[in-house]
């Protein structure tokens, strides 16, 4: 999801794969070449709703009544594995397209989503309620100065005219793993960082670390402050290769109904979800999947109800693009990356 590197390139030959399967009878990812009519081969990393769809056996059904089959990737590496010809679809942020086409020479279609943007300010310091609060100087800790940074960025500086940059004279941007990054925030090495909610569940819980802007993530805050009414700042997209796209929009529309399914049922029965697949929200313990769901159910639920793209939607999702060319991550002439409406009707 959020949890990749900073250059395409660099994915390719360090990515892991974690697991590799399929939902169809007598198949495997390795065995359906590209553009075979029926199959879809999707990568994407690890996924409850998913997980939930396939145990439930209503995926395996939704083929079998279809014809079609999606042939299923599991790993981080979700780059690699699209930018090697070895998937058809793929599930990737809004922030990171346009470098997967220009890093790659990919050309996509994105038809779909499912995951907004999870990642939250954290601080340590309970009077620190926004970066207005923080003296100048202050390190705000990353995992990367691109992606989903450039989005905080971006809305510090509209929210609270706060200057976030490396090196910055006002407040400065240092980048670590973000398996470290809530020790530094707890240790008083930063000031604040962004983290992945899923991160510091016990520290959430106890009161040793705190949310910021009210517990709103980044794509709540760009959907109040940036794009007004705006349910995006994606994490999760469904992105395909245009020329794969082009000839199987039967596929894509199918893939689109099974989401919706997997969509429904994580609407109906998130707190089972949660239970049955603790390791997707790394909890631990009940007390930690108690604070998990409350989370979801009162502050923040990154699944969206609807896999489907409507124009209104993809109209403000893509000014990210220029956010992204202003910041100087994306080269000024590139392209956007198109985005396209399927219809529930059409699948």
């Amino acid at each position: 999801m959020n949890r990749k590197t900073t250059s395409l390139l660099a994915a390719l030959g360090a990515g892991i794969l974690l697991v590799s399967g399929c939902s169809g009878p007598g198949s495997d990812s390795k065995s359906a070449d590209s553009g075979e009519d029926g199959v879809i081969r999707f990568t994407f990393s690890p996924d409850p709703a998913w997980d939930w769809i396939q145990d439930q056996g209503i995926l395996e059904e939704m083929e079998k009544d279809s014809g079609f089959r999606i042939l299923q990737t599991v790993t981080w590496d979700e780059y690699g594995q699209f930018a090697g010809g070895h998937a058809d679809v793929v599930s990737i942020g809004t922030y990171e397209l346009q470098n997967l086409e220009a890093e790659t020479g990919v050309k996509t279609v994105t038809f779909g989503k499912f995951n907004k943007a999870k990642d939250v300010m954290i601080t340590a310091n309970p009077q620190w309620e926004t970066v207005s609060d923080m003296p100048k100087g202050c390190k705000i800790a990353a995992e990367s100065p691109v992606g989903n940074t450039l989005i905080w960025t971006a809305l510090l500086k509209q929210m609270d005219d706060r200057t976030l940059a490396e090196n910055g004279d006002d407040l400065n941007l240092v980048t670590a793993d973000y398996q470290v990054i809530p020790e530094l925030v707890l240790n008083n090495e930063v000031c604040a960082a962004f983290a992945d909610p899923t991160q510091s569940i016990p520290e959430f819980a106890s009161g040793r670390l705190n949310i910021m802007y009210d517990g709103r993530s980044a794509s709540e805050l760009f959907g109040e402050i940036m794009e007004p009414g705006h349910a995006g700042v994606m994490s999760n997209l469904f992105t395909a290769r245009k020329e794969w796209y082009d000839s199987h929009q039967e596929e894509a529309a199918f893939f689109l109904k099974v989401w919706q399914r997997a969509l429904d049922e994580w609407a109906e029965h998130r707190d089972e979800i949660i239970d049955e697949y603790p390791q997707h929200f790394a909890v631990k313990n009940e007390e930690e999947a108690k604070w998990m769901k409350g989370y979801f159910a009162n502050t923040f639920d990154w699944f969206v109800d609807s896999p489907y793209l409507t124009q209104e939607w993809i109209d403000k999702e893509k000014k990210i693009f220029q956010l992204l060319k202003d910041a100087g991550v994306a080269p000024a002439d590139q392209p956007d990356p198109e985005m396209v409406v399927i219809k529930p009707s059409q699948s």
